[in-house]
């Protein structure tokens, strides 16, 4: 009798012991973070910038913007953050000239709702702007050399298009020989400015001289703080600190 009241209470246990893992084994546990679903999205990537080389043929930082018709240039459209890329948000074609003194950029820039920016330069991130990250020291190294520059362009009217705020690594710059023409359009804004090799590394381009660099659009909507942040190369917000997250560049003769 003993032996089966033992054998009664063991199975009993088993069995109390088997439908707890069951149901244990049933609960559905949500993850902690579940990423929202994004539409895929097709984007030109290139490799490198190109930056066209003519002694005799240079653009004339008017707001006419006809000297960089046909170049082509690259496209900025790698999302640091503010989700998925729509180009008709925000979207940023780039094209870089030289005269072997002078590196002249022009900017096309898409934005559903361009803006002047009103922060100080040191803090005009936070506006719609763009930024340039440029070095001619093409060695492996992260921290800034002073051969690398981060250029700010920001607007102060929509009136005048020479009302802009130029910094470079962050300091407010009001030197004559820097040039810009900031104009706004329907679909968001432009801009060409030439910027002396002076102030960008001091040694003068060559054709088939290798260089470093990328770009970036900052997107601020409504007027208020930045909601998207846009890098041609870089995957993240280091640009500003690390040049080695920088792309290539290669500087090739213009051709008619």
């Amino acid at each position: 009798m003993k032996k089966f009241y033992l054998l009664f209470w063991s199975a009993l246990v088993c069995l109390s012991f088997t439908a707890c893992l069951t149901i244990n084994e049933k609960q559905i546990v949500p993850p902690p973070y579940v990423p929202e679903e994004t539409e895929s999205v097709d984007i030109e990537v290139e490799k490198s910038f190109p930056i066209y080389f003519s002694k005799d043929d240079k653009p004339v930082i008017d707001g006419e913007f006809d000297d960089w018709d046909g170049l082509e240039g690259i496209h900025v459209r790698t999302m640091v953050y503010g989700g998925t890329f729509k180009p008709e948000n925000a979207d940023g074609h780039f094209v870089y000239r030289t005269d072997g003194s002078y590196l002249y950029v022009f900017a096309d820039i898409t934005d559903d709702d361009p803006r002047t920016n009103a922060y100080e330069i040191a803090q005009a991130w936070r506006g719609d702007s763009i930024e340039l990250f440029f070095g001619t020291d093409t060695s492996s190294h992260k921290f800034y050399k002073p051969t690398d520059v981060r250029v700010r362009i920001a607007s102060n009217s929509e009136e005048d298009i020479n009302d802009v705020k130029v910094s470079l690594n962050d300091i407010l710059t009001t030197n004559p020989e820097i040039s810009v023409a900031y104009v706004f359009t329907e679909t968001g804004y432009k801009i060409e400015a030439a910027f002396p090799m002076s102030v960008l590394g001091g040694k003068e381009l060559k054709v088939n001289q290798k260089v470093r660099g990328d770009f970036q659009i900052n997107d601020a909507d409504g007027g208020k703080e930045r909601i998207s942040l846009i890098h041609w190369n870089s995957h993240q917000d280091n640009t500003y600190l690390d040049a080695s997250s920088w792309g290539n560049g290669k500087v090739v003769e213009l051709t008619k």
